[in-house]
């Protein structure tokens, strides 16, 4: 059952100029998912968003939906051809410097550079969406187990083979890099291909219990398909709607707790702006010339 709703969440915010261009990008994703029938859920905070806010967390900065494995791949394969043309992808497979097994669609009018990313203009990109794939889990409970084992492995080579150092976060990241060192001789794609076949041994359809299949961790939250994510259901968002999972309670109780407090004020701020660079009026292209001339970015905030 849904937790009831507080009446301070019911007054909608006036979104941020970064928001406006967020639910933009996500109008145009949202065309070739309703378009195909595609089933997708929003997750992390763009579910707590619509479920809690109708819209945005007044302060996010991001909007992430996720797709079944099958979904994900036919709007791959649509998107290219139907998003209009100031929209492209950003995956792992063709960005050697990007770790993550997701894909952005992104302006290409606009920059937003995240701040671990200014060594590597290959990855400069503009204001996005995130895309992400979920996929099944092994039956068997010491199988589930191994595959985890598998996950973080792979997931974590394939850091330290896209990554330098001063992307890493964790000490025991940067020491586990330069043990790795000789790896780096692989092709940059050897490890996310091997994490991509692991994961494509387990389809959405044909298994019980649900991985986030770009979270290694994912393990502490696995969800039953049929009966938490089940059929999509649209929510209010904003001015357009947000498909997501059938059972959002047990969803978001299992990942976030007691989803509906409201966090501190010290900790309400966006997770992806940091201390990299936004500009809504500028091309990505703009600061990927300006870091090859100089080495360095200026920091022009919105």
């Amino acid at each position: 059952m849904m937790k009831t709703m507080t009446a301070s969440f019911e007054s909608k915010h006036v979104l941020s100029p970064l928001q406006e261009q967020i639910l933009a990008i996500y109008k145009e994703v949202k065309k070739i998912i309703d378009r195909h029938n595609l089933r997708a859920f929003a997750i992390g905070g763009t579910c707590i968003g619509a479920v809690r806010h109708q819209g945005f967390i007044p302060w996010d900065d991001d909007l992430d939906i996720a797709l079944p494995d099958v979904d994900y791949n036919r709007f791959l394969q649509y998107a290219p051809a139907e998003l209009p043309p100031h929209l492209k992808l950003a995956r792992c497979e063709d960005r050697p410097h990007n770790a993550a097994l997701s894909t952005k669609v992104f302006d290409v009018n606009t920059t937003f550079i995240e701040s671990y990313e200014t060594p590597y203009p290959d990855e400069y990109k503009g204001v996005f969406i995130d895309i992400f794939l979920l996929s099944g889990t092994p039956e068997d409970e010491a199988e589930r187990e191994n595959y985890f084992k598998k996950f973080l492995r792979y997931t974590r080579l394939n850091e330290k083979r896209r990554l330098r150092p001063s992307m890493l976060d964790r000490t025991r990241s940067k020491a586990m890099w330069w043990a790795v060192l000789p790896l780096r001789l692989l092709p940059y794609r050897f490890w996310s291909d091997r994490l991509n076949r692991l994961i494509a041994k387990y389809p959405y359809d044909s298994h019980t219990y649900i991985s986030h299949a770009w979270n290694p961790y994912s393990k502490h939250f696995l969800l039953r398909r049929d009966e938490v994510y089940g059929t999509p259901k649209e929510l209010p968002f904003e001015d357009t709607t947000m498909p997501c999972v059938e059972d959002c309670d047990t969803f978001l109780t299992a990942i976030f707790g007691d989803y509906m407090q409201l966090p501190p004020e010290s900790e309400r701020h966006g997770i992806h702006s940091g201390n990299g660079v936004i500009d809504l009026n500028r091309p990505y292209t703009y600061y990927q010339q300006q870091f090859r001339k100089t080495g360095t970015l200026k920091k022009d905030k919105v």
